[in-house]
């Protein structure tokens, strides 16, 4: 099973094992990993402001730290409720630039060996933006493919 590290901490791993980091986050209840390399900074959810005559995933803009950055709703994006409020948002890095996105809450830092990922059995809804699943301790943590839901809405344009 995959386990919960606190961040900064390391567990050493039987050799020839493949892990992986995700930053593992809860929307609407689902788990959800995001590959710790794509992922800049997590801040608590600020002064979002909202640009006129934008696709219904952008929320808006932020300042974060003097760098004017758009905010994404991942719930918009992946068709999902909007019933929970987010409370952080997840700066990810992608060739297209940098974006903030929502998210209900942080899980934390997740490890998965290479040998528990499973194709992605997911058919429909946002299944073209899940790359693989893991069983965790927590259940089963849906990976998305960040890159591909930034090329998605890029192309959409």
């Amino acid at each position: 099973m995959a386990e919960l590290i606190p961040v900064g901490e390391t567990k050493p791993e039987k050799a020839g094992s493949e892990v992986e980091e995700f930053l593992g986050i809860s929307i609407e209840d689902e788990l959800i990993g995001l590959s710790l390399r794509e992922i800049l900074t997590i801040s608590k959810v600020l002064n979002i402001v909202k640009v006129p005559y934008t696709k219904p995933y952008i929320v808006g803009v932020i300042n974060l730290r003097g760098e004017i950055l758009p905010v994404l709703s991942l719930k918009r994006i992946l068709g999902l409720s909007e019933s929970k409020e987010p409370t952080r948002i997840v700066v990810l890095d992608s060739r297209h630039g940098k974006a903030g996105v929502l998210v209900d809450n942080i899980v934390g830092v997740i490890r998965v060996p290479q040998e528990r990922f499973e194709p992605n059995p997911m058919a429909g809804r946002y299944s073209m933006f899940v790359s693989h699943v893991a069983q965790t301790e927590f259940g089963l943590m849906e990976i998305l493919d960040v890159t591909r839901i930034i090329d998605s809405i890029v192309e959409e344009g």
